[in-house]
């Protein structure tokens, strides 16, 4: 039985259960299993003893990858690796591919995201492609091991994500995984809000919903909008979502109460006919116009949006209650396209899958315009779950968000009467997925890259 080294994105994907501020007390280096993945090893720098630990992972009852071993004070990286590698084999040889931490399976059953429980004529389509396509085996792969790690406080997650709620579930599992990225630790014991979410003895709430556009298309088609009409699509669409959210009054809940609030939207279903929508959406939340004249901005209200027989006020930060929303959440990259390049980057699905990536992004923080953008999804392509998420303080606020708790997004405030926007590097204003349906594709589309860099 060998060990063989993994990359990070596998062995992230795997782990779910490992706190996320375990990266802070020490650097992971090295990331190992055995041969049929039952057994996974890390080697972790301490920063504090300048020393050397391992750590081993099996699966748990409910399939969960969790803490089986370790060892720590190792003075080397040469004799962590040789202790860790011994103990791997020495695991792996007993044949076993669970790892029993006291969970009584009547209370706690695997969560098998892609068992159907519903009949064939109930499951979303979206649903059936993604557990059926070779093309998003990626996708599928990884999202069943995300969900192993994922809390159901109210029973009826699977059902919902195969049938009636596909959209609102896969966003919910989006976050999970941008959340847990991004350091926090999730708690999932209280019905709603969605995520209570801590991070170094701070606290930021979390309510999902998804917008849908669709509904909207049977007025106009959504190809013809521009200027204000988009606007004012986009408005309607996100607007009477959040209003429903505003009403439910979360931050009335005690365990809410005293802490950031913040809801997080996503409009899964929008086609690429209504396009970057993140400026729109900011318009409507804010109430204000943007202009740009001479490099110059000026700023003007916004005092209602109509579209298709509705009208709407601008500016939802400034409505009754609004205050109590610390901030905006939005991003469009809650997608399966944002699944299926993830599950690739950690060597999920079905290696004959070839796929790219295209669109445009801002090269660098300080960047004024984006630039298009051509990769492949091989090699040494890195990706992050958070990327390309939007946070929009709200002016009024009554608890605010601080940014330190959300690195690597974009982050808009309103300051002295105009927007200020704060980028990540390499932060994209839009992107298509393409799968490629053979090598040749995959060679044309690097030689159309080549070209149009020259």
């Amino acid at each position: 039985m060998s060990i063989k080294a993994i990359s990070e994105p596998r062995f992230d994907a795997l782990c779910f259960m490992r706190r996320p501020n375990s990266k802070i007390i020490g650097e992971e280096r090295e990331w190992y299993s055995d041969d049929n993945e039952n057994v996974l090893g890390v080697m972790i720098f301490d920063r504090a003893d300048k020393d050397w630990l391992y750590i081993v992972l099996g699966r748990d009852e409910v399939a969960r990858f969790r803490h089986i071993d370790s060892e720590i004070n190792y003075k080397t990286d040469a004799e962590a690796r040789n202790a860790l590698h011994r103990k791997m084999e020495e695991y792996s040889r007993r044949g076993e591919s669970v790892f029993p931490q006291g969970i009584e399976r009547k209370n706690k059953k695997t969560f098998l995201i892609f068992k159907p429980i519903a009949p064939q004529d109930k499951l979303d389509p979206f649903f059936v492609v993604l557990s059926e396509s070779k093309r998003y085996s990626p996708a599928r792969e990884i999202i069943e091991e995300i969900a192993y790690t994922f809390e159901d406080p109210d029973g009826n997650y699977i059902q919902q994500f195969q049938t009636t709620g596909f959209d609102a579930r896969l966003w919910e599992l989006y976050l999970y995984a941008a959340l847990h990225e991004l350091g926090f630790q999730i708690d999932r014991t209280y019905k709603a809000p969605d995520y209570v979410c801590s991070s170094l003895g701070r606290k930021v709430i979390i309510e999902a919903t998804t917008a849908n556009s669709m509904q909207q298309k049977n007025v106009v088609e959504v190809s013809e909008l521009k200027g204000n009409e988009l606007e004012d699509f986009i408005a309607i669409t996100f607007g009477s979502p959040l209003h429903t959210k505003l009403q439910k009054r979360y931050w009335e809940q005690e365990h809410v109460k005293g802490h950031p609030f913040v809801l997080a939207i996503a409009d899964l279903r929008r086609t690429e006919d209504v396009g970057y929508c993140a400026p729109h959406l900011m318009r409507y939340l804010y109430g204000l116009h943007q202009d740009q004249e001479n490099g110059m901005f000026t700023y003007t209200p916004i005092k209602e949006h109509t579209f298709g027989g509705k009208t709407i006020p601008s500016g939802f930060f400034n409505l009754p209650d609004a205050g109590n929303i610390s901030a905006i959440l939005f991003s469009d990259s809650g997608t399966i396209s944002k699944f299926n390049r993830m599950g690739k980057i950690a060597g999920f699905g079905d290696p004959a899958v070839i796929m790219a990536r295209a669109g445009e992004r801002y090269p660098h923080r300080d960047s004024e315009v984006p630039e298009p953008f051509r990769v492949l999804i091989e090699g040494s392509y890195r990706e992050t779950w958070s990327e390309g998420i939007w946070i929009f303080h709200n002016p009024n606020a009554k608890v605010t968000l601080e940014r330190e708790m959300f690195p690597d997004v974009a982050h808009v405030y309103l300051e002295n009467g105009g927007f200020n926007v704060y980028l990540s590097d390499a932060f994209p204003t839009w992107s298509k997925t393409l799968i490629l349906s053979s090598e040749e594709d995959r060679k044309m589309f690097n030689a159309e890259g080549e070209q149009r860099s020259h």
